[in-house]
């Protein structure tokens, strides 16, 4: 029984030996990178293998090589154009093992021969990469600079607060504080927005700028009435225009 066994062992041997096929050239294929109109240049050594019955099929190189260009693209799209070195070991690396072409009975297998790009190419997207970079640094420098600001801002307009804070890191020049509290006191006064006196004027504008047409109407017929009643003829003329503009009636010639 052991004689037969190995008896059988060797002629699947020599069936599989005869049914194996080794490129003798490299195949060039083109693959994209993770921008998909900027291609690698890859050369593979393709290997076949035929594992059903009779001869293999006149094309089982083509079948194999395409197997393995669909497998070299899974892997070349995660990859910029800028990391060929990177894609000829990850390519190495997952080409080296026997797997079956879809449905056929054809395995391949590759060795990643090289993995080019155009120069200009590189350069190019190497320069892309350096400025998004750059951008990022500059976004960050952004974030703290605000976030600095941020903390100061109250401090200029609080003196005792910042006083204090300048104290804290310079407890040996108490000398110097009154001078420091001084210049805080100025700093809030030149910074603090202004803030302007409400008039009456102010607070009926700002009450006409509303969206009731009715509520103001009733405002203005009622200063018309106490402007009558003060013996301003003069304003009950002015304010009957700005009665009929608010109502949307023309004015009278």
């Amino acid at each position: 029984m052991s004689h037969r066994r190995q008896a059988g062992t060797m002629r699947r041997r020599l069936i599989a030996d005869a049914h194996h096929t080794a490129a003798d050239r490299p195949h060039s294929v083109v693959l994209p990178s993770s921008d998909p109109s900027l291609r690698f240049e890859v050369e593979l050594v393709v290997e076949c293998q035929w594992t059903g019955a009779g001869a293999a099929p006149p094309s089982a190189r083509e079948i194999a090589a395409e197997g393995i260009t669909q497998r070299a693209e899974s892997l070349s799209r995660s990859h910029a154009l800028t990391e060929c070195q990177r894609l000829h070991g990850k390519l190495a690396i997952a080409l080296m093992r026997w797997e079956r072409v879809g449905n056929t009975e054809i395995s391949a297998r590759a060795h990643c021969a090289a993995v080019t790009a155009e120069p200009e190419l590189v350069s190019a997207v190497a320069a892309r990469e350096d400025a998004a970079r750059r951008r990022l640094v500059l976004s960050w420098q952004h974030e703290q600079r605000e976030h600095t600001a941020a903390r100061l801002r109250p401090l200029i307009v609080d003196p005792l607060r910042a006083t204090a804070w300048w104290f804290a890191d310079n407890q040996e020049k108490i000398d110097k504080l009154s001078e420091v509290a001084r210049e805080f006191q100025e700093l809030q006064s030149l910074l603090s927005p202004t803030v302007d006196d409400d008039t009456a004027g102010r607070l009926v504008d700002e009450f006409l700028l509303g969206e009731d047409i009715a509520e103001k109407q009733r405002l203005l017929l009622h200063l018309q009435k106490v402007f009558g009643e003060g013996n301003r003829s003069d304003l009950v003329e002015r304010i009957d225009s700005v009665i009929r503009n608010a109502a949307g009636e023309p004015e009278s010639s």
